[in-house]
């Protein structure tokens, strides 16, 4: 069964999209779930989005040093912060072409609405509240 997450960013009047895939990270995937709803700050770090520390709680599962882009937007948590992390583009650690969390990160799906809409989310976050829920 396919599972979605909504995140709606209330102050620029923008949403994400997010399709779980429990594939890699099953036991985060559904810690997630079983954590929703959330209201948590979110912050930017290159093109990064990265939530303060979330009630959800999981080991490193099948952890990544490297995330995806091309057309799909790796969506992951971020176990040392206990944070979901969305990945747009590089962050200030990334070397050439490759995109490189802080510290290793579970996949747990990826974005799957417009592309335009995740641009401007991007270019338009500062720190602002986030809420995520079952969509």
């Amino acid at each position: 069964m396919e599972k979605h997450i909504q995140i709606s960013f209330p102050e620029i009047n923008e949403r994400v999209l997010i399709k779980l895939d429990d594939s890699l990270s099953p036991d985060t995937v559904k810690a997630i779930i079983e954590n929703l709803p959330i209201e948590v700050n979110i912050n930017k770090w290159g093109k990064e989005l990265y939530t303060d520390k979330t009630p959800i709680t999981a080991h490193e599962e099948n952890a990544k040093s490297e995330v995806n882009l091309l057309y799909l937007i790796d969506v992951a948590y971020w176990p040392e912060g206990n944070a979901l992390c969305l990945f747009y583009g590089p962050t200030p650690i990334s070397k050439s072409d490759k995109i490189e969390p802080y510290s290793p990160v579970n996949i747990v799906g990826r974005i799957v609405n417009d592309q335009s809409n995740n641009n401007d989310i991007i270019n338009k976050v500062k720190v602002t509240k986030v809420i995520i829920k079952q969509a």
